[in-house]
């Protein structure tokens, strides 16, 4: 966060979804940032270095991960518009560093079958994990739910095509 320039923490989120939260992840031959949302636990995947890029990745990884939610084109729009402000900080959520931990753990796995695999693909399987902690049991429905109100009757999770390690 040092090298970051991490300005204050403490503002609330100003978006439906909240706030992200980081965990590097290393891995060889690279080094990756884990993040997730704090209310739906929705994952991107981004390399760490540069680190001096790393916001630009994040919020490219994090527009691209809502315009996946299955909701109204406004209200993908505002959440995103809800991102132009970064602010670097510390985690303090305990079930999501909890569920980062295990996010870590998965991503790990994951890339020991595929050393070169796609981030984005490993980011939507993340997203297809379930969750214990999420009302809706899955990222995908639980960011539609705070994003609608709702989650459209007979709504499935995403289920990624590299669903099983």
């Amino acid at each position: 966060m040092k090298r970051l320039g991490a300005p204050d923490p403490d503002a609330p989120p100003s978006g439906r979804l909240g706030d992200w939260a980081a965990k590097i992840v290393s891995t060889r031959p690279r080094h990756l940032v884990l993040c997730t949302n704090e209310r739906t636990l929705l994952c991107v995947v981004i390399s760490l270095a540069p680190h001096h890029q790393l916001r630009e990745r994040f919020l490219a990884a994090v527009r691209h991960r809502i315009n996946q939610i299955p909701a109204p084109p406004g209200l993908r729009l505002a959440e995103i518009g809800a991102l132009t402000e970064v602010r670097w900080g510390r985690a303090r959520n305990r079930s999501v560093l909890s569920s980062m931990t295990q996010f870590g753990h998965a991503v790990t796995s994951w890339l020991d079958e595929r050393p070169h695999g796609d981030l984005e693909v490993l980011g939507l399987w993340l997203c297809d994990t379930p969750c214990s902690p999420l009302k809706t049991t899955w990222p995908w429905l639980e960011a539609e739910l705070l994003l609608t109100g709702a989650v459209a009757p007979g709504r499935r999770p995403f289920q990624s095509s590299e669903h099983v390690i």
